[in-house]
């Protein structure tokens, strides 16, 4: 009981309560003993005391460790002296890599001691064991980042020694060569022999034979064991043959060598060995090429991997129709050809034209023949050019039109009909965007979009109106600017009877003549003309035929408005009258309670109310 008393004693000068014993964590070989000492004359035996020892020992172990010693790089004489030094490259930054995963989960486990310790409420022994654990843990991480410092040194240093013995070595390069072609063939049999094994032990373990599936397992991890060991050689080889390229100065070759090293690399060792790697490379190549080579080296090598990664992208099925995998590079092909199909077509279709307009043998109509039925020749050709690119045949269009059709019996015919009615107008082009045209007596206005299904009317309100392309092409539309801009505008007019119908057509051409509006046309054809077209009952009536130019054109009610004021106008200084209606009327009787009396101040013959009485007329 007494030896209790003096431990429990002990441990409560060494603990400070729940806080970190620094004493225990900078502890001796001497500190370390001491406290087992005593642990072992306790009389109290139980898990954490057991525990508490072996932490202990640990401790001890530790304390009486060496202090790492720092890693010796030699320079290599020899092509063996070389490839040693290749291999003790890689296991440093393996080891490297190790010891920063090490220290890593050292901290976590720290960091949950360290939680223990301050909300444990357990005794003074429960205690002890937080202590001894976070002690161990933290000598463990520093015995790693002193292996951590070393390796980092090492690897630093590396790349000067493989310069220096690259300059001094000559490397048997055609044996490299056929050694790395025996490591290949030698893979290329256990990547086989696993496959076959790999099967075989899926086959045992759906039959169920679980002893025979763990031998199995066994052997395979064997092969892959095997498989490392030979990569590990072949990495080997292939630096030997890099560092020819570069003692050689043959960049070129010494890019693609260390690609191909990346590579393996990349698929079988973590990233900080990638990175270790990547950094020994440009070291000795900036060393020895030169960091002006090395960038245009590395440069060259970037553009080539951007290439070849685009041109595996672009050649990856994107999706499969009939069995066939169609990828970007197919569908831009396909494109390329059509477009270059329209191109051509258009260049026929001018062709054509200009080709007929110089023969008068050839109407109108059979050249705009000739030049639409080879211009749709020529884009079906290259539409099933495109399709062979692809990689489509006829059958796989059969397919889809059956199940078109199927879908067109089934209500899509609306759909359909405006998406090839949309087809037709984009390529006719006899409504164009940017055409106004006049679809009904409230419907005209400027073309501002055509899609597959409908097409965009924008009017001089500024509204939009959606009308289906198989309205437009079904029902009679008023293209105003189909070819060109001239329009003739018919502007209605009258005078009073009596009035010289000879003077009314010269004083409305003189006007028109001398108004100054710069978008009147005239030509041998189309001129401006001032007809007669009637007699009413008040007013003999005309219309002036003039030919209008340009934007103007668009606005009718504007250009019409503009003209019937330089009528009114040149009428009125010419003094013509412009009639209005009038009508005579006859009072057949009035009442006689009603007073009338007419005067007129300026007619002294005016018939009175005595004579209205006698029934004379007014």
């Amino acid at each position: 009981m007494r030896k209790t008393l003096l431990y429990l004693l002990f441990l409560a000068l060494f603990l400070h309560g729940a806080d970190i014993n620094d004493s225990l964590v900078r502890g001796t070989t001497q500190t370390y003993e001491s406290l087992l000492a005593t642990l072992k004359k306790t009389e109290q035996k139980n898990d954490d005391t057991a525990l508490q020892e072996a932490l202990l020992y640990k401790l001890i172990n530790l304390s009486k460790n060496p202090p790492v010693e720092k890693i010796v790089i030699e320079r290599p004489d020899n092509e063996k002296a070389y490839r040693e030094l290749i291999v003790r490259f890689g296991n440093w930054a393996l080891s490297k890599a190790e010891a920063a995963k090490d220290i890593a989960s050292l901290e976590e486990r720290l960091g949950v001691v360290a939680d223990q310790l301050k909300s444990s409420e357990s005794n003074a022994s429960n205690l002890l064991t937080l202590q001894l654990q976070y002690a161990f843990y933290t000598k463990g991480k520093n015995l790693y980042i002193r292996k951590l410092e070393h390796y980092k040194e090492a690897i630093g240093q590396a790349p000067s020694y493989f310069v220096e013995g690259l300059q001094r070595i000559s490397f048997d390069t055609d044996t490299v060569k056929k050694r790395i072609g025996q490591i290949d063939t030698s893979l290329e049999k256990l990547e086989k022999e696993i496959q076959r094994l790999d099967v075989e032990r899926e086959r045992l373990n759906l039959l169920g034979k679980s002893g025979a599936v763990k031998r199995i397992g066994s052997r395979i991890d064997r092969l892959q064991a095997k498989k490392r060991n030979l990569l590990n050689e072949k990495l080997v080889e292939l630096f030997i043959l890099f560092s020819s390229a570069l003692h050689d100065k043959k960049s070129t070759e010494a890019f693609a060598l260390q690609k191909r090293i990346m590579k393996i690399i990349e698929r079988s060792y973590p990233e900080e060995v990638q990175d270790d790697m990547r950094a020994l490379f440009d070291k000795m190549e900036t060393t020895v090429l030169g960091r002006a080579e090395t960038i245009k080296g590395a440069t060259l090598e970037e553009i080539k991997n951007a290439v070849s990664l685009f041109w595996e992208k672009a050649n990856a099925p994107l999706f499969v129709i009939n069995e066939t995998p169609i990828s970007a590079f197919k569908l831009f092909m396909a494109l390329f050809i059509f477009v270059i199909g329209i191109v051509i077509g258009g260049f026929y279709k001018n062709s054509i034209k200009r080709l007929t307009f110089k023969t008068r043998t050839l109407t109108s109509s059979t050249r705009t023949l000739l030049a639409n039925l080879g211009y749709y020749t020529i884009i079906i050709i290259a539409f099933f050019i495109a399709l062979n690119v692809v990689g489509i045949n006829l059958s796989s269009i059969a397919l889809v039109a059956g199940a078109l059709s199927v879908g067109i019996g089934f209500g899509l015919q609306n759909i359909v009909s405006n998406f090839v009615s949309g087809i037709i107008l984009m390529f006719e082009r006899s409504i164009k965007i940017g055409d106004y045209i006049e679809f009904d007596e409230n419907l005209r206005g400027h073309v501002s979009d055509i899609r597959m299904r409908s097409t965009t009317i924008t009017t001089n309100d500024n509204i939009d109106v959606i009308v289906p392309n198989q309205d437009l092409i079904q029902n009679r539309v008023i293209n105003w600017t189909m070819n060109d801009q001239i329009r003739r505008f018919r502007i209605p007019f009258g005078v009073a009877y009596g009035t010289d119908v000879h003077k009314v057509v010269g004083v409305i051409k003189d006007a028109v003549k001398k108004s100054g509006f710069g978008d009147i046309y005239n030509d041998g054809q189309r001129h401006t003309r001032v007809i007669m077209t009637g007699m009413n009952d008040s007013s003999v009536d005309f219309q002036l035929f003039v030919w209008i130019r340009g934007g103007e054109i668009l606005y009718p009610r504007r250009t019409e408005s503009r003209f019937l004021i330089l009528i009114y106008d040149a009428l009125y200084e010419a003094g013509i009258e412009i009639p209005f209606p009038q009508r005579d009327i006859h009072i057949r009787s009035v009442d006689e309670k009603i007073p009338l009396r007419l005067d007129r101040e300026d007619d002294d013959n005016a018939p009175r109310y005595d004579d209205i009485q006698k029934g004379e007329s007014l």
